[in-house]
């Protein structure tokens, strides 16, 4: 079976898509939730109420990433826009035409960048995962969905990932559940792909897993305390290491371990390539050997929140745009984001207004991950001795 070809997959994968386009568009504004998009007989009503130009938006977007248009079916996007109607035209066009598939990237606080990647190169990521990280997989009926499937590890791992298992697992969504009820809905050999912040929320709400699972992380990089915890769980844990430009690089599955390369990839300087796909990498690496690496951080200053790649600097910015604030910075203290603000000399805010005031403002600009959790607000931004910034209480 082919990914495309599970009914399900597609829809969920549809579902996600606009979603995620549309928040895009709207930001701060109140989504519909995926079964009522899955549901709509027509985006265009409620509650979706896509206007006529978000709707050329999202379709452009939705049919570059499936390269719908190398089949000619692209302007169908604009007759069905229901999950069915895409489902079908989708559908029909990957039967023809399926050698690539296109990812975006998270663009929340700059121009999303566009990657296009074989099939074949995701194809050989999948089969050895399934061959050599999940060697029972025989066993595996159920897989748990807690990451959008339009971003790269989530197709990977909930689209392609299933059509090459010998079972062809059942992909349930489980983004609508609370983590107590996952707790009690886990069966032997259930796979469960998350980002680390889904597990930090698990291990710190006292949460357990009460059979043997496997927990695939992705995304973000995972705290090694929050590893040992799952592990002593009886967790098997797989933490990917990669990029929407990549897929995959490196994996481990024990917090004190390096990553380890994927067998595919050849190390070029500084880039990895293969007959397949070449890219170059986004992290600083330390290489402990030819095969196994260690990750020093990014090489463009971003941070992952979430699953989402965050500039700092670019936050920063956008802060400074409103008009009552003269300078800004933003650091991220492992947990949250916070920001220091100067205030314009002629603002008539007091500080508890002006952050109720800048709080909102950034609501209808910023995705809910990308504002500020805790604002302080001062005469001058914090420096040491030397005159460079340095970190608050």
């Amino acid at each position: 079976m082919m990914w495309w070809q599970n009914g399900a997959n597609m829809r969920r994968l549809i579902v996600d898509f606009v979603l995620g386009h549309i928040s895009r568009l709207r930001p701060g504004a109140h989504m519909p939730s995926p079964q009522a998009v899955m549901l709509s007989v027509n985006w265009s009503a409620s509650p979706l109420n896509i206007d006529s130009l978000e709707l050329v938006d999202c379709a452009t977007a939705f049919a570059r990433m499936l390269h719908i248009a190398d089949s000619g079916l692209e302007d169908f996007l604009l007759a069905k826009p229901s999950v069915n109607g895409w489902k079908e035209i989708a559908t029909a066009s990957l039967e023809n035409f399926h050698q690539f598939i296109s990812f975006s990237s998270s663009g929340s606080t700059s121009s999303p960048v566009v990657t296009t990647i074989p099939l074949a190169h995701i194809q050989q990521e999948v089969d050895f995962i399934a061959q050599h990280l999940l060697p029972g997989n025989s066993a595996v009926r159920r897989i748990w969905a807690l990451i959008p499937a339009q971003h790269i590890y989530g197709f990977i791992f909930t689209m392609a990932l299933p059509s090459r298992l010998v079972n062809r697992p059942e992909v349930i969504d489980g983004r609508q559940r609370l983590p107590i009820s996952l707790e009690k809905s886990l069966q032997d050999g259930d796979i469960i792909v998350s980002i680390p912040d889904f597990w930090q929320h698990w291990i710190n709400s006292g949460l357990r897993l009460p059979r043997p699972v496997t927990v695939v992380m992705a995304g973000a990089p995972c705290a090694p305390k929050i590893l040992a915890a799952l592990l002593a769980q009886n967790a098997d844990t797989i933490e990917i290491y990669g990029a929407t430009e990549t897929g995959g690089i490196g994996y481990r599955k024990k917090p004190d371990e390096p990553f380890s390369l994927f067998p595919y990839w050849q190390i070029v300087n500084d880039s990895i390539r293969n007959h397949l796909h070449s890219a170059n990498f986004p992290d600083k690496l330390h290489w402990v050997d030819k095969k196994h690496f260690i990750i020093r951080g990014r090489k463009d200053g971003k941070i992952q929140i979430a699953g989402t790649n965050v500039n700092l600097e670019a936050i920063a910015s956008e802060i400074k745009q409103h008009a009552a604030i003269h300078e800004s910075v933003v650091r991220f203290d492992g947990n949250r984001l916070k920001a220091y603000i100067v205030p314009n000399k002629d603002s008539q805010l007091n500080s508890s207004m002006l952050i109720d005031e800048l709080s909102s403002w950034l609501s209808t600009r910023l995705p809910s991950t990308q504002i500020p959790k805790h604002f302080t607000v001062g005469s001058k931004l914090p420096r040491n001795g030397m005159g460079k910034l340095c970190d608050w209480d």
